[in-house]
């Protein structure tokens, strides 16, 4: 009974633990995600793959971003609300700023190419 019981906890805890680890802690694990990182203002370029107006959010196909060691994929960013989102459309050639943020990267500028 008491190995039972002992074998129960540890299932219990491993299949717990992971679900408690926080955003930051999960995209540490990616380089140029760690948390608290302290990095400039960066420039890159991509296509925009989707906007969502209403939360303030664009998505990115971009290029390799070396200055965080991150190959080239599809992303959604938070964009500042100084930045006039509807100046760009899906689908449009972009270059954009990306400035750190509490919660990752945040847009700063985006312009057309």
């Amino acid at each position: 009974m008491k190995f039972t019981t002992l074998a129960l906890s540890m299932v219990v805890g491993f299949v717990t633990v992971p679900a408690l680890v926080t955003a930051d802690e999960a995209m540490s694990s990616m380089p140029g995600m760690a948390a608290g990182q302290s990095v400039d203002a960066i420039e890159s370029s991509g296509v925009i793959t989707a906007i969502d107006h209403n939360n303030r959010k664009v998505t990115f196909k971009h290029k390799a971003i070396p200055e965080l060691s991150w190959p080239p994929m599809t992303m959604g960013f938070s964009v500042d609300p100084n930045v006039d989102m509807k100046s760009v459309n899906t689908g449009d050639s972009v270059t954009f700023t990306l400035t750190p943020s509490k919660s990752g990267q945040k847009v700063t500028r985006i312009k057309k190419q």
